[in-house]
């Protein structure tokens, strides 16, 4: 090393080659006659967060062999870089490294943290070219799918369970590409899978050997699906024995103008159409998964059309937000002010402040509009008509005028009953099912026992905490009892639930008593072992 140069990014080092000798790459014969002399800088490894620069002096010889066909030659650097890099060969490693475990674009932003700039193509080249290290077959495999291009085309991801790593990415996610792959190589005990009816031919015809293992999270899934098709058979009849008990705090929904109701209606028109579209092809005697596409659908829309006793009609979004668990606490205190007369978010938020709310005035300005104690803008806008203007008194805070205005005139005086208890979709009303019941807010407790004095989804809501229980609590034993419960259960859906589940009865006791899932396979990078 003759000299090093040193900036604010970038570190050179400039170097001389002490070699008197070197061999002709040609006829191998060893020369020491120097022809002339020339300059390399390759890219080597960073130090410090500088990126390093080389500046070699190298010689070139003559070669004495004068049958050869080279009459000079460089100075070969076998141990430092190749003959035509302009990277060292512990750079390239380097790249190499990062290249397979983080991928293109990660890798050039975490390599240019540490002090080496590349391109990602560069870093993909690397990867391809790498050499590949053959894994062991794994004894427990992980199944699952990815997307090449959502929605357009799947693969089949394999997960080393044990080890939590890629085994192999496959082509497609069809049954006849799994049986290959588990045929050509033997060995595998244990394969975790979805509910997938691909997966689970393929398994047994590459692998009957193996123990399949059904994702208790799929089955989880599966059976809240199952359970949102019976809430939405029996939605209209909830919504019919819904009493909602009178309160001063009627909410007041914004009114749609004459374009949004007519864009309403014409999507309405377009589904209403659909709908009959699908049940013409059922009555044609088509299958589901031509009905799905002739009619573009997915085949869940039109399960749910085909179950539907009447076209089913789009259900209102859930409330507002703002009653969340951050301002939860102090709800019941919200309450009795509001019953008081305070509807002032300001004052209500000074005094649950000084209670511990750790949120803000918008919070509680937002809990006051989901409850329909204060109205929004447009509320403002087009009923400002319809709010009083006579002030309610109160102990600790006077109303000013514009405060008096946002209090019902028809609703003065008058003690308010309960919040109103509004329906959500039949979807929302599936996850309180499989929800834990020490988790859910008040709210939803409430709700949930409303729905609950349903026969049918009370029978439900049982044979959901003694599937959950089975699974957690790794009762497998009870497995087969269950499902003969659920198939005489009276119910449709999970009558078809328990019939499905049935044909793959030894995976699913297998769910319900080994810990194998497909976790690991969920959002697994894709880099192989």
């Amino acid at each position: 090393m003759t000299e090093v140069i040193s900036t604010e990014e970038k570190l050179t080092i400039c170097a001389t080659s002490q070699t008197e000798q070197a061999h002709c790459p040609a006829c191998q014969q060893v020369s020491h006659r120097i022809h002339s002399y020339y300059q390399r800088c390759p890219r080597d490894l960073p130090i410090s967060g500088q990126t390093v620069q080389l500046r070699l002096r190298v010689r070139r010889f003559r070669c004495l062999n004068t049958a050869c066909g080279k009459q000079t030659f460089a100075e070969p650097l076998p141990d430092l870089v190749g003959h035509t890099s302009r990277r060292t060969f512990r750079l390239t490693l380097l790249w190499t490294v990062f290249a397979i475990q983080s991928g293109g674009e990660p890798g050039a932003r975490l390599l240019k943290a540490v002090g080496t700039t590349v391109s990602p193509d560069t870093l993909l080249r690397l990867a391809r070219t790498s050499p590949t290290v053959e894994s062991s077959v794994p004894e427990i495999l992980g199944v699952d799918d990815f997307a090449f291009r959502r929605g357009m085309k799947y693969g089949t991801l394999l997960i080393d369970w044990e080890r939590h790593q890629v085994v192999d990415l496959l082509a497609d996610r069809t049954a006849e590409t799994l049986e290959r792959w588990l045929q050509a190589h033997p060995g595998v005990k244990w394969i975790s899978r979805d509910r997938s009816g691909e997966y689970a031919r393929g398994a047994h015809l590459g692998a009957p050997e193996a123990q399949q293992v059904m994702d208790r999270w799929h089955v989880i899934k599966n059976w809240r699906e199952a359970l949102e098709r019976v809430v939405s058979r029996l939605y209209a009849g909830l919504e019919q024995r819904l009493q909602q008990p009178s309160t001063p705090f009627k909410k007041r929904k914004k009114p749609r103008t004459v374009h949004e109701q007519t864009i309403s209606d014409a999507a309405r028109e377009q589904r209403l159409a659909r709908y009959e579209e699908v049940l013409s092809y059922y009555q044609q005697g088509l299958s589901i998964t031509q009905i799905a596409q002739q009619a573009h659908l997915t085949r869940t829309t039109v399960y749910k059309y085909l179950a539907a006793e009447s076209f089913p009609e789009r259900h209102p979004r859930s409330p507002s937000p703002g009653t969340g668990k951050l301002i939860a606490p102090y709800t019941a205190y919200l309450h009795e002010r509001c019953v008081q007369g305070c509807q002032n978010a300001q004052q209500l938020y000074r005094e649950i402040h000084e209670q511990g709310f750790s949120g803000n005035p918008r919070t509680v300005l937002r809990w006051l509009q989901a409850q329909g104690l204060f109205p929004r803008r447009y509320e403002l806008r087009q009923f400002q008509e319809d709010w009083g203007r006579k002030a309610v008194p109160e102990t600790s805070h006077t109303m000013t005028e514009g405060e008096a205005r946002l209090v019902p005139a028809s609703q003065e005086g008058k003690t308010p009953a309960e919040p109103v208890v509004e329906l959500p979709s039949a979807r929302q009303l599936s996850y309180l099912f499989v929800k834990d019941p020490a988790r859910l807010e008040s709210r939803d407790q409430l709700i949930l026992a409303f729905i609950r004095q349903e026969k049918e989804l009370e029978l439900a809501y049982q044979m959901t905490r003694q599937l959950l229980q089975l699974m957690k609590n790794r009762q497998g034993e009870k497995a087969t009892a269950w499902i003969g419960i659920c198939s005489q259960s009276g119910i449709a859906e999970l009558e078809a639930f328990a019939l499905g589940i049935q044909k793959e009865l030894p995976a699913f006791v297998a769910a319900c008593s080994l810990a194998y899932n497909n976790g690991m396979a969920e959002g697994a990078p894709f880099r192989c072992a």
